[in-house]
């Protein structure tokens, strides 16, 4: 596998021995499945946790959500989202009409339309259950203090620069391609 992939041309036509140490930092070439599952739970599990407060709507509580006028937004997201899922996984335009989906509605661009569509649905629903619910909401909670906020806004920068450090020093373990030396 790994002299189909050296042989690629789509790496730049580096000497092999080169571009097999190039190739060793890559983790997809080295555990195909692990970097399959890694991927799928890159997207399964953000999906999963934004969705946990609209499942437990719309399913531990329909009698009290089905008055609500954010109901139909939020099922309107939940229908995109699945059918995203289902359009990227499944590559339909693709196995239907091979070829003829090369560059206009290929399955990731339609992933990517039916994502953006539920994101909007998602929004229109908060807002709408925001407005609705907003004398509710200020009588059971109380405001966020100046250090939760603080806290919470740090905590983002810190895992970010963590991320951004993390993946900027693998690009310094990448070993430096050897020059061809001359044998005298």
């Amino acid at each position: 596998m790994l002299s189909q992939v050296t042989e690629n041309p789509c790496f730049g036509g580096w000497p092999s021995p080169a571009r097999a140490r190039f190739l060793r930092v890559f983790l997809e070439i080295q555990k195909p499945r692990l970097c399959k599952v890694i991927r799928v739970l890159a997207f399964a599990y953000p999906y999963t946790w934004d969705s946990l407060p609209i499942f437990y709507r719309l399913f531990l509580f329909p009698g009290e959500s089905a008055q609500n006028e954010a109901t139909s937004y939020h099922q309107k997201h939940m229908i995109m989202t699945l059918l995203a899922s289902f359009l990227y996984s499944a590559h339909l335009p693709e196995r239907l009409a091979p070829g003829r989906f090369d560059y206009i509605g290929h399955s990731h661009q339609l992933f990517h339309v039916c994502v953006i569509l539920a994101t909007h649905m998602q929004m229109e629903a908060i807002f709408l259950d925001k407005t609705l619910r907003k004398e509710w909401l200020l009588a059971t909670s109380k405001p966020f203090s100046f250090s939760q906020i603080a806290g919470a806004i740090l905590l983002c920068i810190i895992f970010s620069l963590s991320n951004i450090i993390y993946f900027s020093a693998a690009l310094y373990r990448i070993p430096k391609p050897e020059l061809h030396k001359k044998e005298t």
